[in-house]
């Protein structure tokens, strides 16, 4: 049973360290408002990016000017894509 984490805070919030304790093998994680911060940040996904398939929401990272910033490995998603992630995930918990 997969599992799409969406994350919608900075990372002063610490919810990706708490996502991280409980995501398994084929769950992935979308970040999306503030959370697209997470998708510059080297700290936070450099451990993970190789093992867990990691999104950022278009139009939340070129509002926020992340868009240029953002790690390899970070699949940046409209949110047609966005749907389409809630459909091929059995659910999808959100981090808030």
């Amino acid at each position: 049973m997969s599992c799409l984490h969406t994350i919608n805070r900075s990372p002063a919030s610490h919810l990706l360290k708490s996502c991280l304790n409980v995501i398994n093998d084929g769950d992935a994680i979308l970040f999306i408002e503030d959370g697209v911060y997470h998708c510059c940040s080297h700290v936070h996904l450099k451990a993970i990016i190789d093992a867990i398939k990691i999104y950022g929401l278009r139009e939340d990272m070129q509002a926020r000017s992340t868009l240029s910033k953002s790690m390899d490995g970070v699949e940046i998603i409209d949110t047609t894509r966005f749907v389409e992630l809630c459909c091929e995930h059995d659910k999808v918990v959100s981090w808030y």
